[in-house]
């Protein structure tokens, strides 16, 4: 092999050391300057030093370094750890070979084949070359100018076996950027469709786009294709920024939220310094004990102590996440754990079922939360401060800041959740073939046994893998080294843990979603406020039958009985939520179907009112007799007859009375003041104006009274025989003055001798004196 040996070396010209990059620099007086191309140092290497390092091969020159392949220079800036096992393994063994050559003195006998060969046989009797074939000379040599040219260094005779093969482009620049358009358009989108559907769309628009352009479809090599690759839509996606591919197919943030690094979330310092509270919807159905049918999935609320681990709280409800949940966690994790044994005896008939104490109680230095509403409301800030608890929010988006409790909720569903018969588990696939509804026997009261039985026996006791302890243990050390906080009373934590709501003190007591209390305590208070004073309210949303009324003036809060209804004892104050309102709803469906009725009888009035008024016209009598004639009540068309049918119809009726006792009745109706009578004269002494004035007024009351007269519809008005006047008619006697039943029968005097008795009654023309034939007067 001949290697060039830098006997004579220009300033300026590049040169190799080791296989690092230099510039030659210019000479001194103790050799020559040398600059480092990659860290801008300088270093002066003596003319014997620079001779040595030549005749061993280390001084090169450049240009043997740039005949090498480029993946066989890339392979030199990789880092050997990332090689795979393979690649690692076979660099090795070449360099068994390459170092035994290296040896060889003098160097001009490296390159020898005989010399290659001997080494070869050497190196392969050892048997520690882990090859799958005996290299031969040509091999050797040339592994040995690649670990020479590299500067000695093993990443040289690496295989670049990823180099291999044809790595030019096979498609145009327009093919290229046709698909690209389409993998913009259809795959980096945020309803993305499939790579058969873009690779589809791909074939037909290139064909069409060569139809255009009046080409063949065919590649850079000159073979005609009708398809493009199965794999191009992928690579070409692959070699895209993924930042960009994430920001294009959901959002900014998000993508800021999968490339962004996961860090350690704080530990806690010591025990009762740090909780950490959150939700979580546990993954199992559980029925009602009563009606044994499906109630639903309940929501987990739990605290976490940072420092060991423990759960100091937890509650378990159908109550969605809440401040209620909130504060009864709250209150079970500051309070002494003793009722909670006698709580599980009652259930268990005498036999809680747990071993192990559960002595983690005490008051948090802070609470860690989320920016949940259920968090921020005055009711939670109120009570946190005055227990004496700092809240802290954590920041959005950041889930490693509160890591605790959520890593806890991922250890309670694997390790018992989804144990239980009933669980939905948290994934479709597990529960593809699982009927959960079928499957589910616990009730709410058992799952809550059942996790405080795991909580307490299980995951305190069993060593935690992050603090090398249980975490009972790490809280027993961690009491011993801190100063315990004062005990909260129950008297104080009951109040402070309910429901703030401003209300006004009453008549009655206080109102709240159709609850009512009152009692003598809250009428003391009441009476030395002012009317519909407004007092601070607490309601403890787990019992509901007491309320406490904050008194300003004794500085304590009192309490109030529920007086009404009595339905909401023994209920929450969800329980009594969701109950108004679905009666709420059943009043409201009830009320708009009466509505619904009203409105429909409404309608079929109005529609048979436009009916009649087609169907029917104005018939010719006048409006007083059609209103006399119709006077009966409308009931009687739809009331039962009250005499048969078959009955006789009576006979005649007298319309006078015989009584000459009774008094004179009135020639008038007894409904009406009589008129003022007429006013004109037949004085001779009038001027004609006046008597053509009175002529005129006489004519148009004839006239009036003469619209007026009704008749039978079998007599004529000018057919009716001439009657003589009776001034005596209204005392006849009964058998002489009964009508004829077609013939109108005037009651005060006929209405021609009205028209021929003067001036004293020619203002008689009121309708009351006209009667319908058949019809008499009282």
């Amino acid at each position: 092999m001949a290697v060039q040996v830098p006997v004579r070396i220009q300033s300026g010209a590049p040169v190799r050391i080791d296989g690092k990059a230099y510039s030659a620099g210019p000479v001194i007086s103790g050799g020559r300057i040398f600059y480092d191309k990659e860290a801008g140092s300088q270093i002066v290497i003596s003319e014997v030093q620079q001779l040595r390092l030549a005749l061993h091969l280390r001084l090169l020159d450049d240009k043997k370094f740039e005949k090498l392949d480029p993946s066989r220079r890339q392979s030199l800036r990789i880092d050997f750890g990332t090689l795979s096992p393979d690649e690692r393994r076979i660099a090795l063994a070449r360099a068994r070979f390459v170092l035994k050559l290296d040896k060889v003195q003098p160097p001009l006998h490296r390159s020898k084949k005989k010399v290659i060969e001997r080494i070869i046989e050497e190196v392969w009797k050892t048997g520690k070359i882990r090859l799958k074939d005996k290299p031969n000379a040509r091999q050797v040599r040339t592994w040995y100018r690649f670990y020479v040219a590299g500067g000695r260094d093993v990443r040289a005779l690496v295989p670049c076996h990823w180099a291999k093969g044809r790595r030019g482009e096979r498609y145009s620049q327009w093919h290229r950027d046709t698909i690209n358009r389409l993998i913009s358009e259809k795959l980096v989108s945020p309803t993305p469709a499939s790579f058969r559907q873009v690779r589809m769309a791909a074939d037909r628009e290139l064909r069409e786009e060569a139809g255009r352009r009046g080409e063949k479809l065919e590649r850079n090599d000159g073979t005609l294709f009708e398809r493009i690759g199965g794999k191009l839509v992928a690579r070409m996606l692959r070699k895209r920024d993924k930042f960009g591919v994430m920001v294009d197919t959901t959002n900014w943030r998000e993508a800021q939220r999968r490339a962004r690094s996961i860090q350690l979330g704080p530990q806690g310092e010591c025990v009762n310094n740090e909780w950490e509270v959150d939700h979580t919807l546990l993954d199992i159905l559980v029925i009602d004990e009563e009606t044994m049918q499906i109630a639903g999935r309940p929501w987990l609320t739990a605290i976490i102590d940072r420092y060991s681990r423990c759960i100091v709280g937890f509650s378990i409800s159908f109550a969605p996440p809440s401040w209620a949940s909130v504060m009864d966690a709250l209150r079970v994790a500051v309070m002494p754990k003793d009722w909670v044994y006698e709580g599980f005896k009652i259930l268990g008939n005498g036999q809680s079922g747990i071993e192990n104490p559960w002595n983690c109680h005490g008051k948090p230095d802070r609470l860690i939360m989320d920016h949940g509403r259920d968090f921020k409301s005055l009711s939670m800030e109120e009570t946190l401060t005055a227990l004496g608890i700092e809240p802290d929010h954590a920041k959005p988006k950041k889930p490693w800041l509160k890591g605790k409790i959520e890593r806890w909720f991922g250890t309670l569903e694997e390790q018992i959740v989804h144990m239980m018969p009933g669980t939905v588990f948290s994934k479709w696939e597990s529960r593809k073939f699982y009927n959960s509804e079928k499957m589910a026997v616990l009730t709410i009261d058992e799952v809550n046994w059942i996790v405080a039985k795991w909580v307490i026996d299980i995951y305190h006791q069993d060593q935690h893998a992050k603090i090398g302890r249980s975490p009972a243990q790490a809280w027993e050390e961690g009491l011993k080294e801190t100063v315990p906080h004062r005990e909260i009373p129950k008297d104080l934590l009951v109040p402070l843990t309910g429901l703030v709501v401003p209300r006004t003190l009453r008549e009655g007591g206080i109102r709240y979603k159709g609850l009512r209390w009152d009692s003598d305590e809250l009428s003391r208070v009441r009476a030395y406020l002012p009317d519909s004073a407004d007092v601070q309210v607490r309601i403890d949303p787990l019992d509901i039958s007491v309320c406490y009324v904050y008194d300003k003036k004794r500085e304590e809060w009192v309490e109030g009985q529920l007086i009404e209804p009595m339905q909401a004892l023994g209920k929450t104050l969800n329980q009594w939520v969701v109950i108004s309102r679905l009666a709420r709803r059943l009043r409201d469906e009830k009320k708009l179907e009466r509505e619904d009725a009203l409105a429909r009888a409404f309608e079929q009035i109005d529609t048979y009112v436009r009916q009649r008024v087609a169907d029917r016209k104005k018939g010719l009598a006048p409006k007083r007799f059609a209103a006399f004639v119709s006077s009966q009540s409308a009931w009687a068309k739809v009331r039962p007859a009250s005499f048969d049918e078959d009955h006789e119809p009576p006979g005649g009726h007298l319309f006078d009375d015989d009584d000459d006792h009774a008094p004179a009745k009135p020639k008038r109706g007894p409904f009406r003041e009589p008129k003022r009578p007429w006013t004109g004269s037949e004085n001779p002494e009038d001027s004609p104006e006046d008597k053509a004035r009175a002529a005129e007024f006489e004519q148009r009351a004839d006239e009036e009274a003469a619209d007026d007269i009704v008749v039978s519809p079998d007599v004529r008005v000018e057919d009716a025989p001439p009657t003589a006047p009776n001034a005596d008619a209204d005392r006849a006697d009964p058998d002489e003055t009964t009508a004829a039943p077609d013939v109108e029968q005037p009651t005060d005097g006929s209405r021609a001798d009205d028209r021929d008795d003067g001036e004293a009654n020619h203002d008689d023309d009121d309708d009351d004196d006209v009667t319908p034939v058949g019809f008499g007067r009282d």
